[in-house]
């Protein structure tokens, strides 16, 4: 059976990533721990990964601001030891997800990364997310 294994991180859409990254890394004592940019059919995204500890934030900039229906604070990702069969586990409890199969990234974190996204009983976007 297929678990969550720790909270894989807080997703906030910002203006400004350098920006953002400075005040987090002056202010708040995090480190970027991992940078890169991709695209989909709607938009580009740079992402900067920050840490202080446990705590990680997904800093998203996008090339296009487009209005957002979840807010800045975007949604909070839990990490997944097999994202597959947490899909198959899920599904069978009646949850449906926002694409019909796991979003495959290679240039996120250092191996990749997939997810994929829900929502919970009062609209919270929920992630599910599995380091590759």
């Amino acid at each position: 059976m297929a678990k969550i294994t720790g909270l894989a991180h807080i997703g906030i859409f910002v203006k400004d990533i350098k920006k953002s990254q400075q005040f987090y890394q002056d202010i708040l004592g995090f480190e970027t721990t991992w940078e890169c940019e991709f695209s989909d059919a709607a938009n580009t995204y740079t992402i900067a990964l920050i840490a202080n500890g446990p705590v990680v934030i997904e800093l998203v900039q996008m090339k296009v601001q487009t209005p957002l229906k979840d807010g800045v604070t975007d949604h909070v990702a839990m990490q997944v030891d097999d994202l597959d069969a947490m899909i198959k586990q899920l599904s069978a409890k009646g949850i449906k997800f926002e694409t019909e199969e796991p979003v495959y990234e290679a240039s996120f974190l250092k191996n990749g990364s997939k997810w994929i996204f829900f929502r919970g009983p009062d609209n919270e976007h929920l992630e599910l997310a599995q380091a590759l």
